[in-house]
């Protein structure tokens, strides 16, 4: 079994110490995958913060207003400590998004509480050169190879999945449905594993990598957020463990000195380490989420899927 660590919205924002904080104890064990935006646009701790107390109540025309654009090179401590850290083997690094703002002229409908405002890429238009652009960027900023995309809000629309695919990357989550994936013979044969799959396990997300003829993608991850319960990531861990398949858990780190909203004894980085605790008496391959989509399983795997 394999497993991984997706965390979202690394940006221009982000100091350091931050990261030292959330993973100083993690990264020897399981380098974690920062998913980056690279211009990020507005003061991005304000309205997290904002969004995170008012939710759905958030004051939208003046987060719209506040659109200042925050290149991430700019933040030259930050730079230094990704290539550092990633030459050192302690982190991955995927693109997360360039703004994390949807530019669409006409929003597309809210889909259940999600906030499209941020869905950059649940889109109409073809954003395939745009993102090719900051994939380069980003690779020859951190000297390393960007190849991983997970989406914002994990929503994607075709034309954004397409646009992603355009660009040359691998996807992890991202909501689209696998009947409107690539109709080669490898995406077949892929449609026919999880039909299979489901019948047999209905309640089980697909607990695995899919090879596609230009990419790979791991459908589904499991978030920690301040709402999840430790009993509930054992639950999915141990799911995808009883098919030795591929846990990707993600996890936002600007949230870990968040309370628990069930128990405000806890905080959300100790939900992380009691999860971590008790994953550890399994044998697992820790590994980051670029090198989980980009390697085929160890030849010691179960799966039969």
């Amino acid at each position: 079994m394999r497993f991984a660590i997706r965390d979202d919205d690394t940006n221009f924002f982000t100091d350091p110490d931050e990261l030292r904080d959330c993973y100083g104890a993690v990264w020897d064990l399981v380098p974690p995958s920062l998913c980056i935006i690279t211009k990020v646009k507005g003061n991005w701790p304000k309205w997290t913060e904002h969004i995170y107390e008012h939710k759905q109540d958030t004051d939208w025309e003046s987060w719209q207003a506040d659109n200042t654009i925050y290149p991430i090179e700019e933040n030259e401590a930050l730079i230094d400590f990704l290539k550092t850290m990633i030459r050192a083997g302690k982190i991955d690094v995927c693109f997360h998004a360039k703004h994390h703002r949807n530019s669409d002229e006409i929003l597309p409908p809210e889909v259940e509480s999600n906030y499209i405002r941020c869905a950059e890429y649940f889109t109409v238009d073809d954003h395939a050169d745009e993102i090719k652009q900051e994939i380069e960027h980003l690779s020859r900023l951190l000297d390393y190879k960007v190849s991983v995309f997970a989406p914002p809000q994990d929503l994607l629309s075709f034309a954004g999945y397409t646009s992603v695919l355009q660009a040359g990357l691998n996807i992890c989550g991202g909501g689209i449905s696998f009947l409107k994936k690539q109709k080669d013979l490898k995406g077949t044969l892929n449609m026919l594993k999880q039909f299979a799959f489901k019948t047999i396990f209905p309640n089980d997300p697909y607990p695995f990598v899919l090879d596609f003829r230009t990419h790979k993608e791991i459908p589904y991850y499991y978030p920690l957020l301040p709402t999840t319960h430790l009993e509930t990531l054992i639950n999915q861990f141990e799911m995808v463990r009883k098919h030795d398949g591929d846990f990707v858990l993600s996890t936002h780190h600007a949230e870990f000195d968040y309370r628990m909203e069930y128990d405000l004894r806890l905080k959300m980085k100790d939900v992380l380490k009691q999860f971590l605790a008790y994953i550890a008496r399994f044998e697992l391959e820790y590994i980051s989420l670029s090198k989980m989509l980009s390697t085929p399983l160890p030849k010691y795997s179960k799966r039969t899927w």
